[in-house]
């Protein structure tokens, strides 16, 4: 909570409107999860081993997964590697928990392209922040 305020306190007014509002935007998220933290931590708390479930296989294949997209965004561009990135790894952690058939990797398909192209267009169009351009676009 302090340090939001020190962030909020500390904006240089004299900054354009836009350019301050993603800033402005990210300290208010901040503060309101700083607030939900603090009324969480006089709640009781619930004790269970978090790292008992789950696979140490996953959580290799899925580090392995991040460093590939890393390295492919100098190459393919961030979108292209974003959307193959986002959508092998849902369908390599999906699975774990169900089968897959090819209609639910095809609606699949389309979120991830939507969710890349709302990041894409949201970074490149409102911020203008130049993202990484590879073979295809």
């Amino acid at each position: 909570m302090g340090l939001s305020l020190t962030f909020w306190f500390s904006i240089d007014r004299e900054i354009m409107r836009l350019s301050i509002m993603f800033p402005k935007a990210m300290i208010l998220i901040m503060a309101l999860i700083s607030v939900l933290l603090l009324i969480k931590g006089f709640m009781k708390a619930e004790r269970q081993n978090l790292f008992d479930v789950g696979s140490n296989l996953r959580v290799a294949v899925t580090g392995l997964f991040f460093f590939t997209w890393g390295v492919a965004i100098a190459y393919l561009g961030f979108f292209v590697a974003s959307v193959a990135a986002i959508f092998a790894m849902t369908g390599y952690l999906a699975t774990a928990r169900r089968q897959l058939n090819l209609s639910v990797l095809a609606i699949w398909l389309f979120i991830v392209i939507g969710e890349v192209a709302f990041f894409y267009l949201i970074f490149t169009q409102l911020l203008h922040v130049p993202l990484p351009e590879g073979i295809f676009f």
